[in-house]
């Protein structure tokens, strides 16, 4: 080609490339598209259809079938983005994570779906879509805000759904965080809930369609505006959903079948249902004047016959509470039930330690009530105390037991139990109780049996409880039975203002110090701050 014909041809080349180019520009704008990753869980779910739609119902992206891990991609219009969007999944089957027969093998998938608001998605952003994100997604449809249904939400179950985090799957050891480890075990707690309440892993679905719609008028009791909610093959659902979804929660959790290595502290706090039903009874939890905290919690249980509505008298009425931690879990002290007369039933708890210290969670406390052969559990958050001293130690010198991690010298617990005025001072009273093992923490008594580190049985045959209000005249408490003493005429202390009580605590002739050493100058009492 000679260089007079190739000028213009070159020319002609680059204005084809640029007529090209602005032609494609308007096109390439109308088909851009965000890449948008996913799961859909009720159980990893296989073969699901996914659909995205405008709020109107409109058809925007898909359908996309999930892979048997319950993955999904899906492209969708970049100006969808700009509004808000519903995923909903279809079709497919999962293995449900709590029932692990054969009945739970291969289960139909109803309909679940996703709330998406406008603006938060962008390319490579994940949707989770499982029965959490189902009950905001119905709340939304029948009327609420979006924000409105996550805030009723949140009241009744605890959290608040966040389809942006991955769920781990449950069933098998997994190196997930700790975000995608909770979330897969909160969509397992729906599975471990309709075994328990309905025992049939393909009537989920409905009854969370229910669970939508008795919480749309932000009361999660088994009723929609006064009116009895039921699923749509007739069961209703009880007025004590709240607390069966927590039981739910917390026995899938500690179970065999969680084998994702999340620990129980990592559940966060809980909401304190206070109803639950048994077969016979409906039991009420109706907290004291106090709110729960690391110390003595007063509380009564009030049970009903569910046969005629009646006040249940006469019940033998026990506790058992206990700590779920990450590394270990154990009771607390507690005093035997007192029955009222009257269908109610006077409860208190010495807690050993608080919910959360410092802002990071202990563990669940959870109050198992046993009512003969029945039961009931709930799921108090117990606090730090405030001012006071609720709860001090002392430890053996020679006295030990077998702990975690081989033996361990004795602990004494002295929790204060009241502080009252009188005629020549103030009368302090504590409660006094030690550990014997992780399920075990009795009253310390004269006359009781404990175990040494060898676990050989000893008696205790004498104890001295002395109280000061300036750690040098003592004055010797009375032993009230069951564990509790108390002292009069301690003087020093004004109504209104930050005082000191020291206590003393000798068994069988030995001292307990406060650090397990020999008493010398200081170690061998304890310190109340109190405030009268």
């Amino acid at each position: 080609m000679s260089r007079s014909t190739y000028i213009p041809y070159l020319i002609l080349s680059f204005c084809l490339i640029a007529l090209a180019g602005c032609s494609s520009s308007g096109s390439s704008a109308d088909n851009q598209s965000a890449a948008i990753t996913g799961s859909v869980m009720a159980g990893p779910t296989s073969g699901a259809k996914i659909t995205v739609k405008t709020v109107a119902g409109a058809v925007v992206a898909g359908p996309v079938t999930s892979s048997i891990d319950g993955s999904y991609n899906i492209s969708i219009p970049s100006s969808a983005l700009a509004t808000d969007l519903i995923f909903e999944a279809t079709d497919g089957t999962f293995d449900d994570e709590a029932e692990q027969s054969a009945s739970g093998k291969s289960v139909p998938l109803g309909t679940l779906s996703a709330y998406v608001s406008s603006g938060s998605l962008t390319p490579g952003s994940h949707v989770t879509i499982d029965p959490s994100s189902t009950i905001i997604r119905k709340m939304v449809a029948g009327g609420k805000s979006k924000s409105a249904a996550e805030t009723s939400f949140s009241a009744a179950f605890g959290y608040t759904p966040d389809s942006s985090i991955k769920p781990a799957f449950v069933n098998m050891s997994t190196a997930s965080t700790d975000k995608q480890r909770l979330a897969g075990i909160r969509i397992a707690a729906f599975s471990q809930l309709t075994k328990d309440f309905i025992n049939d892993p393909t009537k989920q679905f409905e009854m969370i369609d229910a669970m939508a719609d008795d919480l749309f008028d932000d009361s999660f009791d088994g009723r929609k505006n006064g009116a009895a909610v039921t699923t749509a093959t007739g069961t209703a659902i009880p007025e004590d959903i709240g607390n069966r979804f927590t039981s739910a929660l917390v026995g899938f959790e500690t179970s065999s079948l969680n084998k994702c290595k999340l620990s129980p502290d990592k559940l966060g706090p809980l909401p304190f249902n206070k109803i639950a039903l048994t077969d016979s009874y409906k039991v009420e939890f109706v907290p004291g004047t106090m709110a729960a905290a690391m110390g003595k919690t007063r509380f009564t249980i009030k049970l009903t016959n569910r046969s005629d509505n009646t006040p249940a008298v006469g019940k033998a009425v026990s506790l058992l509470p206990y700590m779920y931690m990450a590394t270990k879990s154990h009771t607390t002290p507690s005093e035997p039930v007192i029955d009222n007369g009257d269908g109610t039933y006077s409860c208190t708890v010495y807690y050993v330690m608080a919910s959360t210290s410092n802002g990071i969670s202990m563990g669940i406390w959870q109050i198992k009530v046993n009512i003969g052969t029945e039961s009931a559990n709930f799921y108090p958050s117990v606090a730090m105390p405030m001012g006071n001293t609720m709860l001090t130690k002392l430890t053996g010198i020679t006295d030990s037991i077998t702990g975690m991690a081989g033996v361990e010298k004795r602990t004494y617990f002295l929790f204060r139990d009241s502080l009252t005025a009188d005629t020549s001072g103030h009368t302090f009273s504590l409660f006094l109780a030690t550990k014997e093992n992780l399920l075990n923490f009795p009253a310390v008594t004269v006359g009781s049996s404990l175990k040494d580190q060898t676990g050989t049985l000893w008696t205790v045959n004498s104890i001295s409880v002395q109280m000061s209000t300036d750690a040098t005249t003592w004055v010797n408490s009375t032993d009230s039975g069951n564990g509790h003493w108390s002292a009069s005429g301690l003087t020093g202390l004004a109504s209104g203002v930050s005082g000191k009580i020291y206590v003393k605590v000798t068994v069988n002739g030995e001292q307990k110090s406060t650090d397990g050493a020999a008493v010398a100058t200081a170690n061998g009492y304890q310190t109340f701050t109190v405030i009268p």
